[in-house]
């Protein structure tokens, strides 16, 4: 079997984030091996006439989809996958029409919000509905990474967040937006497809955040992901075990996990994160299509909890 492994990230700057995903095709790339399988790396590129000429001189059984990012922007992501189905070549993760509706967490959020799942209200420059007074978090609208993200983002009233949002969009560019904080517990839990092509929902985490100080906001922001150095960093932990006290919560987070799969159309694996308020209700804050595979990611940590080897994880997204 030969594989042709296309990931981004090639060309940008070697911020942590874009890092990260160098770091994810080496190790899928030694999985891969591993399985016996041939490996053919290719860096996404946009001149589309070399992509399907390289792609086409290694005529791979089917395509690793790797690419976050296209024209240095998350919310093209969609366009590799649209790719590969005009190259009629069978890839892993999701469709391009599931990773076009979720290239932007207001369109997600609309669309939960239709199908009457929980998810926190939200106001941008063009939304003026206020449902709460706050307080409010200020989020990119279509870059992940927690890209922006630090103390400051969470605000106290609309006109703050609003001034916020305008703020962000003039120094980063892309569009932001504001939705209600939800200060609770934060969970992520991980979807991984399974023989059967249907999803296996993998053990819950939960995000602890130890010692915060009382003024300090519990949010994994752009250092608590990526700085090593920082506060954040050192003072957040992921938990996978719990009391019998939440075993009726992690059920619904489950439940919900597997209405999100239907509604979005996803495939191969997905990750969705929750904030559970102070009187347990969850709400949906993200649903992440094709999450990092890399080994210290909290997708890989959820599998191996499962006791799934990183081998069959990457061989249980084959798409043949």
């Amino acid at each position: 079997m030969k594989v042709a492994l296309v990931y981004s990230g090639a060309t940008l700057e070697t911020s942590p984030d874009n890092q990260d995903t160098l770091v994810q095709m080496e190790e899928v790339n030694s999985l891969l091996s591993l399985l016996g399988i041939e490996v053919k790396p290719v860096a996404f590129e946009d001149s589309f006439n070399n992509l399907e000429t390289k792609i086409s001189l290694i005529k791979p059984d089917f395509i690793f989809n790797l690419v976050e990012t296209v024209k240095g922007t998350d919310s093209l992501s969609y366009i590799a996958a649209a790719f590969f189905e005009y190259m009629n070549i069978p890839y892993t993760g999701c469709p391009a029409v599931a990773l076009a509706f979720l290239s932007s967490k207001i369109r997600q959020k609309e669309l939960l919000s239709l199908a009457g799942l929980p998810t926190p209200d939200f106001i941008n420059e063009f939304h003026n509905k206020l449902p709460k007074s706050g307080p409010w978090i200020v989020k990119s609208d279509t870059e992940h990474a927690s890209v922006g993200m630090d103390s400051e983002s969470v605000v106290k009233t609309s006109v703050d967040a609003k001034k916020k949002i305008l703020e962000k969009q003039n120094d980063l560019g892309s569009k932001w937006f504001a939705e209600c904080y939800i200060d609770g517990r934060e969970f992520n839990l991980s979807l991984l497809v399974d023989l059967d092509g249907r999803p296996q929902v993998l053990p819950a985490a939960e995000i602890l955040f130890v010692d915060y100080p009382e003024s300090a906001p519990k949010i994994v922001d752009y250092a608590t992901k990526w700085e090593t150095e920082s506060f954040g960093y050192k003072a957040t932990f992921r938990r996978f075990d719990f009391d019998e006290d939440d075993k009726a919560l992690l059920a619904q987070l489950e439940d919900l996990c597997y209405q999100c799969w239907d509604l979005f159309g996803l495939k191969g694996a997905a990750r969705i994160d929750f904030r559970v308020d102070v009187f347990g209700n969850p709400w949906i804050l993200e649903v992440n299509a094709n999450p990092c595979l890399s080994s210290d990611a909290g997708f890989m940590a959820a599998a191996q909890k499962k006791e799934i080897s990183l081998q069959n994880v990457i061989k249980r997204l084959f798409p043949l």
